[in-house]
């Protein structure tokens, strides 16, 4: 399986790991309303979450109390859902733009590596992997690759993924919150039940996958643009080209999984990934520009 799609099983994985582990802790009941016992108030000290382990104390309390806070301040859940994960990307900023320039950088390189695969296509003796192997360290430290580097931001982003998606479950804002007249703990699934009212929480979801697409798609665009536009580019080399299916493959295989999942989700969980999938947008399109051209 080629590097481009481990990284994309790699996320698929991640993805059901998170539905998972977010089954293991029952905060909600049969209803999908958050248990009374499970509110994190702003008042909530960070001892009582202490039994709960580690990612209740470390990640979940610090990110529910953040929207309480900002919620205190401005008055609107939705806003202080948006808020908190503006900023939280903006500190973790540092340490992904290197994994993302690597991602971006490992993109571009694809060609050549199919070129190296395709040279030893069918050898299975062990000097010819070894010399396979050897050419593809080569091209990784011409351009200063670690091809674990491309992997690095899902593996960072998971932890606080499944946090995120406990503290919009058991922060107060959230549970006492609404959005256009509607709880904001409100599912997708709920809001197209009741769509007269719920419509618009309904459009966030939408844009929350349109966005998630493009997040996925937006370094195989940026590398293609920059492949096509090089003097050796060669169209027909494009045409029947089963890497580039197996891409668009995954890519609808892990839309597939967020939307799915996002539908059965509180609408605050879909704010936070619309507004983590615009963002990695701008950020693939400022790696590009100011470190990858």
């Amino acid at each position: 399986m080629k590097k481009l799609n481990k990284k994309a099983l790699l996320i698929m994985l991640l993805i059901l790991g998170l539905a998972v582990l977010t089954g293991c802790q029952r905060n909600v009941d049969s209803n999908g309303v958050t248990l009374p016992e499970k509110v994190i108030y702003l008042d909530t000290p960070w001892k009582a979450m202490m039994n709960e382990g580690f990612i209740s104390a470390l990640l979940v309390w610090p990110l529910a109390q953040a929207i309480n806070l900002v919620y205190s301040w401005t008055g609107i859940s939705i806003l202080a859902v948006a808020i908190v994960t503006l900023v939280f990307n903006l500190i973790t900023l540092p340490f992904t733009i290197k994994s993302t320039v690597q991602m971006q950088k490992m993109q571009e390189i694809n060609p050549k590596l199919q070129e190296i695969q395709a040279k030893y296509e069918g050898k299975t003796d062990d000097n010819s992997k070894m010399a396979m192997a050897q050419e593809m360290q080569v091209l990784y430290n011409k351009y200063n690759l670690n091809p674990l580097g491309a992997i690095a931001t899902p593996l960072l982003q998971f932890p606080i993924l499944i946090a995120m998606y406990y503290a919009v479950q058991r922060a107060d804002a959230v549970v006492s919150g609404t959005a256009f007249g509607m709880p904001l703990s409100t599912t997708p699934r709920a809001a197209v039940a009741n769509f007269s009212q719920g419509w618009p929480l309904v459009v966030i979801f939408a844009l929350m996958v349109v966005s998630q697409f493009v997040s996925s798609k937006i370094s195989m665009w940026l590398a293609d643009k920059k492949r096509k536009s090089s003097r050796k580019y060669k169209a027909y080399a494009d045409k029947g080209n089963p890497q580039s299916s197996q891409q668009n493959i995954m890519t609808i295989m892990l839309l597939g999984m967020v939307a799915v999942l996002g539908f059965g989700w509180p609408i605050a969980m879909s704010v936070y990934w619309l507004i983590n999938s615009v963002i990695n947008v701008l950020k693939t399109l400022y790696v590009q520009k100011r470190y990858v051209d």
